[in-house]
């Protein structure tokens, strides 16, 4: 079945209106889950980072968990 999303008639043909921004809602919960949740971090103060230094923090949490993970399984493999 296919999802039915509001757009827009715009210059370049259809463009998405509401869709866009239901994404990002949730995309910024996600962000402010993770945060919270590994750093202990209070809804608010996650908040009140600019979004390049919140993505930073979340981008780097996962590569260091991501690292964190590999270093487990090659110290089963071993």
């Amino acid at each position: 079945m296919r999802r039915l999303r509001p757009r827009l008639l715009g210059l370049f043909g259809h463009v998405e209106f509401l869709g866009g921004f239901v994404g990002e809602e949730e995309r910024l919960r996600g962000e402010v889950f993770f945060l919270a949740y590994h750093l202990h971090w209070s809804h608010d103060d996650i908040l009140a980072l600019p979004t390049e230094e919140r993505w930073f923090y979340t981008r780097r949490l996962s590569e260091q968990l991501q690292e964190e993970r590999a270093a487990i399984e090659n110290s089963r493999k071993s």
